[in-house]
Formats: C-alpha cells, sequence, structure tokens
C-alpha cells in the first residue's frame, strides 16, 4: 500500500500538547455539514431546490447505466494512464482569489496554485497513483469523472487573466456573508470562484483547511457561491494525501456529502438514498476518525468502510464512487452550475 503522512486528529493534538503548540488540523477541519445545514434553516427555498434537484439522480443513474451498456459513456477517464483528458466532459473555469501570500509559513503562489489544480484534476480523473491501490471491496465501485477545473483566461471585463488575483490579506471567506466574497467575486454563473485564506471565519484559527457550499441558485444570484480554502494546505504547501483535501471541497461544490454524515444506523441501511450522504455505495461510518490506524475500518454493522474515500477524512485519499460521479454529474447539470460549462461560457471566459 502506499504509504501517506498520516493523519490522525489525535496524533495531531497528543503532538500539540507535547509541543505547547496549534495542531495541525482542527478536528472539523471542514465544516460543509454544518454551515449547509445551516443554509437550509435560513433559506427554506434552498433547501426546497435541493430536493428537486435530488430528485433527479435517479434519472440521471439509469442514464449512466444504459450509456454503459451501449458503450457510449464519456463521464469516467477509466482508459487514460496518468495525464489528465485531453477531452474532458466537462470543463469548468475557475478564478482563485488569494489573500496574503504567506499562509503558516508557507508561500501562495502561481506555481502552487496550478499545480494543485492539476492534481485535483488527477484525482477526479482516477489518475493518482492511489486510485489503483484501495481496498477490494470497492475495486469494482470506484470511479471517475472526466471534469477539467481549469483557470480562466478571459476576465469578466473581457480583459486577459491568468485566473490568479492577489488581493491584501485577509479573512472570514468561510462565512456565509463575507465581505470579500461580496466585493471580489466574479459571476458564479460564468466562474467558480475559490478563495485562498489563512484564517477562514477571522477568529484567529488558521489550521481550518477549507469548507464549500452545494450548489444553489441564491448563492449564485448574490454572488456568494464558492469553495473557501486555507493556503498553508494548498498542493505542495502540505503533504501529498491532504492537499486532496481541496478535491474533497471541490466535491462539495458539486454536491457530494460527507461519507460520514449522520455516523452508523442500521435502520438506516435500507434507505441509503435519503439518509447518510445519500449515495448506496459508500457504507455508513461510525464516526468521521475511521481509518485504519486510529478508528478501524469496520462500521457498525461489520461492513468496511470506503475509508479513501475523498469525501470522508482519510490517511489515504484515493477515489470516489459511481454513485458520487452520479451525484455530481447531476449536480453539475443543475442551474447552479450547468452554465459554467456551458460551450458559449467556455468561450467567454477563454476556457475551451
Amino acid at each position: 500500500m502506499i504509504k501517506k503522512i498520516s493523519l490522525s486528529i489525535s496524533l495531531a493534538l497528543i503532538a500539540s500538547a507535547a509541543n505547547a503548540k496549534q495542531p495541525e488540523f482542527a478536528a472539523d477541519h471542514c465544516k460543509a455539514t454544518q454551515i449547509n445545514a445551516q443554509h437550509y434553516q435560513n433559506f427554506p427555498s434552498a433547501l426546497e431546490e435541493a430536493n428537486l434537484r435530488h430528485s433527479k439522480i435517479k434519472i440521471v443513474k439509469e442514464s449512466r447505466i444504459q450509456s454503459k451498456l451501449n458503450g457510449k459513456s464519456s463521464e469516467s477517464n477509466s482508459d487514460y494512464v496518468m495525464g489528465i483528458s485531453a477531452t474532458p466532459s466537462y470543463i469548468i473555469p475557475v478564478v482563485f482569489h488569494v489573500y496574503g501570500t504567506v499562509h503558516n509559513g508557507r508561500t501562495v503562489n502561481d506555481a502552487v496554485i496550478i499545480d494543485a489544480l492539476h492534481r485535483t484534476n488527477e484525482d477526479f480523473q482516477g489518475q493518482s497513483a492511489d486510485f489503483s491501490d484501495i481496498d477490494p471491496e470497492f475495486e469494482n465501485l470506484k470511479d471517475s469523472l472526466n471534469i477539467e477545473f481549469r483557470l480562466a483566461s478571459i476576465d469578466p471585463s473581457g480583459a486577459p487573466t491568468s485566473g490568479i488575483v492577489y488581493h491584501p490579506v485577509s479573512s472570514g471567506a468561510g462565512n456565509y456573508s463575507s465581505s470579500d466574497v461580496k466585493n471580489d467575486h466574479w459571476d458564479n454563473y460564468k466562474y467558480m470562484n475559490v478563495y485562498i485564506q489563512n484564517d477562514l471565519y477571522a477568529d484567529g484559527v488558521t489550521n481550518n483547511s477549507g469548507v464549500a457550499w452545494y450548489p444553489d441558485t441564491g448563492m449564485s444570484d448574490d454572488g456568494l457561491a464558492r469553495v473557501a480554502y486555507n493556503g498553508a494546505y494548498l498542493g505542495s504547501n502540505t503533504d501529498e494525501n491532504f492537499r486532496s483535501v481541496l478535491t474533497h471541497e471541490f466535491g462539495h461544490f458539486l454536491d457530494l456529502i460527507h461519507t460520514f454524515e449522520g455516523g452508523c444506523k442500521r435502520g438506516a441501511a435500507k434507505r441509503c438514498t435519503s439518509t447518510g450522504d445519500k449515495n448506496c455505495d459508500t457504507p455508513q461510518q461510525n464516526s468521521w476518525q475511521m481509518n485504519p490506524g486510529d478508528g478501524g475500518v469496520l462500521n457498525c454493522m461489520g461492513e468496511t468502510i470506503n475509508w479513501q474515500n475523498f469525501m470522508a477524512y482519510s490517511d489515504q485519499y484515493a477515489n470516489y464512487t459511481q454513485d458520487q460521479v452520479t451525484r455530481m454529474i447531476n449536480g453539475l447539470n443543475s442551474s447552479a452550475r450547468s452554465t459554467l460549462w456551458s460551450a458559449s461560457n467556455l468561450v467567454a471566459t477563454g476556457s475551451e
């Protein structure tokens, strides 16, 4: 098995106590569960939109199955070998807003961002080395999405851009009504906005990794759709495993839920499309802390969990599953995301 630096929260906390310094990772290093639940509570219409969107997943799943039977499927990228696809099924124009260039002593620059985005594309397309190093229980369930997140080369005014914009040091991009997000966003229907800050919640904590919201037209209308991410954990600024937390956050942006959502309950197994992460091929988890080294990989029903899943907190990020890819495709076709990859928008943003 490919060895990676462990993300064990318990070990990080022990090390912190011994060295009297802040732990590298917070226990809730991605707060997507909380912030999305709060969003639906604050905006009931957003929950109605989500429910309507999710009602279409079954149709997408049936279509994918039929396409594979007919040999016409183009979403999976299993035919490519260690190199991102030259013909992605989906291209998403991205702009990175960077606030300050030193995060926890790590420098954020164009090279770091370009590398991080490239490796995130490898993750989605199943081109990372770990995709082939997966527990046998999930060998036939793992899946990839032939998508490329591509830096925009034309800005909202029609001028050339690198797709990377630098701003003075600031914080709070992880808070719903962040003034930075409101003031600096590019049209959410044309660009995927990624905000790189060190203190995501303006609370003095600099070890939260990232957060993202699910597709929502209300947020896109208000310029609030985003991924907020800590530059200290971007690409080569962290270890090879933890840099995939950016992949994790991009998964949220495309409508994926944490695999450990709701814990493990025997009665929920028969309601897998409406409980937990709402994907039937990702077994329930007892808690977020389940890896071979710190919590075991068997859930409350004795099933092996997909602990290597990008939507878990994993010691070895490696894969999405078939149902997760179906859910992302459904998210890509939602009103809040479909304009991003439209042919006309790719031309308008210089991303074709």
